[in-house]
């Protein structure tokens, strides 16, 4: 019997992945866990992985980003619905999202997670989201669903999210190579053609979610899925 499968107890799981250090995320996690049997399944069949990663942050920026991302799972792990698989893409040495979500034991999403520090929004949202939407299209694979779940700290509204998106389009629909060029991409083409796998946002705030659909999509969110976003919700 392997590690996980001798973990019985919060206690033991908690000491495996956290081992004897103080940590600062310690008692959140232990409160997800103790909070939610389906998260506790998730720390267990990741427990390695998770405490590789608490080992690895350096700073408590990767400490915050680090959270977000697991707290993502606890959330993404309230819905019923929802089977969850993490970092599916590695497996394969992928460039891929987060988290692959199975909805209804047959339609597959993809969950890339990306925190919006509360400095970097304070500073010029726009542009940030303008520079966070190119860095994430290109882990968005294609003939799937792809949900990019950013996580709001402070200052970042829908209204200006949906400037941010509509002067990339315009960027991109005005062949301004220059600026792509910049951004990793070949071309203005290549940039419309990664971001066509992108198929919404979930703009996650403390107190709700709002959900953006990409006009350009392949795949559309079906309504049904972008109610389930919009219920997971921190409070």
């Amino acid at each position: 019997m392997n590690q996980a499968g001798r973990m019985r107890t919060v206690d033991e799981l908690l000491a495996a992945i956290f081992e004897t250090r103080p940590h600062p995320l310690y008692a959140e996690f232990a409160g997800w866990v103790r909070e939610s049997r389906r998260f506790k399944v998730f720390a267990t069949d990741h427990h390695a992985k998770i405490r590789s990663k608490l080992k690895q942050v350096r700073d408590d920026a990767g400490l915050n980003d680090l959270r977000t991302e697991l707290e993502t799972a606890f959330l993404l792990l309230r819905a019923e619905r929802f089977a969850l698989e993490y970092e599916k893409y590695t497996a394969s040495r992928q460039r891929g999202p987060d988290f692959t979500i199975t909805y209804k034991t047959h339609t597959l999403v993809n969950v890339e997670v990306r925190r919006l520090r509360a400095v970097e929004a304070s500073d010029d949202p726009q542009i940030k989201l303008v520079g966070v939407l190119c860095d994430k299209v290109g882990q968005m694979p294609s003939g799937v669903l792809n949900v990019l779940w950013l996580a709001v700290e402070a200052g970042v509204t829908e209204a200006e999210f949906n400037r941010a998106a509509v002067t990339l389009r315009q960027l991109a629909e005005s062949k301004n190579e220059a600026f792509f060029a910049r951004r990793g991409f070949a071309s203005a083409a290549e940039f419309l053609k990664q971001y066509q796998h992108l198929s919404a946002v979930v703009l996650h705030h403390a107190t709700g979610n709002a959900v953006w659909l990409n006009p350009l999509a392949r795949h559309k969110l079906p309504p049904d899925l972008v109610a389930a976003f919009q219920r997971l919700t921190s409070t």
